[in-house]
């Protein structure tokens, strides 16, 4: 019988009160930590899935971590604050947002025994985890195939409850496949009257049409229905056969859905068409060990400064995942951090309150926004809105902390001249000191819908933004491919101040925060 060990229950003694809350009648109460404002019934979790509800009082996390390292300032990334320095990055378990790529368990994975279904290999996973509303299958022995054919080991296998529209695609000659609507496929678009196919690329299967022909890898294990590949409608290309779709339908679904995560690439096979695991589904970023889900190590505020210290670090922050529903214990951290000197930072997605920015404010300085798009109906997709997260940045600025936007430029989905200059022109009403980060979008993310963000793409977003008239625009992710968008340069004369190549600093001319030739003063945090 395979053992489950209860994440949930060791989580849940690692917690105090918190203090972003409000007390209600019959036990109930309203969180405040971020945008969803969560009233929550005695006995019940938030949204988030870590702060709950005991006895009309809030639990939140305190005490541990669940990643741990060092990174470059640049990388988080924060231009305009102690450039070369070190980060000492800490991060906990939950987020705010949820995304939902998963299938029904009917769904067959090829392995290394055969075309085994997706909810037998979660049931006999050796050992299990719960987690929210959820559960972890991990020691799994089978290996499985990815979008390349190529053997991938299974990590994880993933089963959690759902209730929504579940999609059906039918594709010629193979089983049909259910997933959920958000689950990335690889598809080619083509025409029937004609030979050429379109680049594969993963699609949301919500977005897939009559005119995509799946990718099936050549020489992978696949159940063709019926009778086999003789005779079958089909294209073939150096690595794929793809195969057209017969017709998609959406029903109401609840139940049990499932995923797996691999490793390599982050794709496997499902009834034989390419797709790709879920994103990081246990923290909000980063697990450290790939063979299980992140055990909590317990640390104190003392220990976490310490390693600051240790490692030569002028700057703690609070990222990988969503800092703002752990405040508590980051303020914790940080009040120790500011009184031996070191500057404290958030990596958000910027879904705040003014109760939650008010909180953070005597201790924390810099504080970096993930800014998705300008499309409230994308956002309310990932569970958030957008309209709190540009408050939030408004708030941020007012309040005085260190701000600096980010916007993943995705192709097909936030990359257009109109978003991104809705995007650049909404800074720039702000403050038109705000640096924006552009950087690219990689398929060997573990969300892999879209294509690579070309340079080109990067540049043209970068000069939508200095045309709306912010003085620090920046390129990333594509070093030394976008010209002097890595480097800041003075927004009067025009000198060049700090030159990078990726995260490293090249050169810095900055004298006492200012341009050494016309001597104006750069904003940003500089000692």
């Amino acid at each position: 019988m395979p053992q489950t060990m209860t994440l949930a229950d060791i989580l849940t003694r690692l917690t105090r009160e918190g203090e972003l809350y409000e007390k209600l009648p019959d036990q109930r109460l309203r969180c405040y930590a971020c945008g969803h404002r969560c009233m929550i019934p005695e006995g019940r979790p938030g949204v988030c899935k870590v702060r709950f509800n005991r006895g009309g009082v809030l639990y939140v996390p305190a005490g541990y971590v669940g990643v741990l390292q060092c990174d470059p300032v640049e990388k988080k990334p924060f231009f305009h604050a102690l450039p070369g320095s070190l980060a000492l990055s800490f991060g906990m378990l939950g987020c705010d947002y949820h995304c939902g790529y998963c299938f029904d368990g009917d769904v067959r994975v090829p392995t290394t025994n055969g075309m085994v279904p997706i909810q037998r290999l979660f049931d006999e996973s050796p050992r299990k985890t719960e987690f929210g509303d959820g559960i972890v299958g991990t020691g799994i022995e089978e290996l499985t195939y990815g979008s390349d054919g190529n053997d991938r080991r299974i990590a994880k296998a993933f089963r959690h409850p759902y209730r929504g529209p579940l999609l059906t695609i039918n594709p010629k000659h193979l089983l049909p496949l259910r997933c959920t609507p958000e689950h990335p496929i690889l598809a080619s678009l083509g025409d029937q009257r004609s030979s050429r196919l379109e680049p594969q690329s993963f699609v949301n299967a919500r977005d897939l049409t009559l005119a995509h022909w799946l990718c099936i890898p050549r020489g992978s294990a696949v159940s063709w229905h019926p009778g086999g590949r003789q005779g079958c409608q089909y294209r073939e290309g150096d690595n794929f056969y793809y195969l057209p779709i017969d017709s998609i339908s959406s029903h109401p679904f609840q139940g049990y859905v499932y995923n797996l995560e691999v490793d390599g690439d982050h794709t496997y096979l499902a009834n034989g068409i390419a797709t790709h695991n879920c994103q990081n589904w246990v923290t909000s970023q980063a697990i450290r060990d790939p063979k299980a889900v992140s055990p909590p190590e317990l640390v104190s505020p003392d220990y976490l400064v310490g390693a600051a210290e240790h490692y030569g670090a002028p700057i703690i922050a609070s990222t990988y995942n969503e800092p703002l529903i752990t405040s508590e214990w980051a303020v914790e951290v940080f009040r120790l951090a500011k009184q031996q000197g070191l500057k404290t930072a958030y990596i958000s997605n910027g879904n705040g309150t003014p109760q939650v920015i008010e909180y953070l404010k005597p201790w924390v300085d810099l504080y970096k926004v993930d800014l998705k798009g300008f499309n409230d109906l994308n956002y309310r997709k990932l569970g958030g809105v957008l309209g709190n997260v540009l408050d939030t940045i408004k708030l941020l600025v007012e309040k005085q902390f260190w701000v600096e936007i980010v916007t993943l430029v995705v192709p097909g989905f936030n990359d257009s001249d109109a978003e991104l200059t809705e995007i650049a022109e909404f800074l720039a009403s702000v403050s038109l000191d705000l640096p924006w980060h552009v950087t690219a979008f990689h398929q060997d993310y573990k969300m892999q819908d879209r294509a690579n963000t070309a340079a080109g793409s990067l540049l043209r977003a970068a000069e939508i933004g200095k045309r709306a008239g912010l003085r620090f625009v920046y390129a990333g992710n594509l070093p030394g491919r976008v010209g002097t968008y890595e480097n800041t340069c003075c927004p009067s004369c025009q000198t060049l101040l700090i030159e990078r190549y990726g995260y490293t600093i090249l050169k810095n001319v900055l004298e006492d925060g200012a341009c050494p030739t016309c001597h104006v003063p750069i904003p940003g945090v500089w000692d």
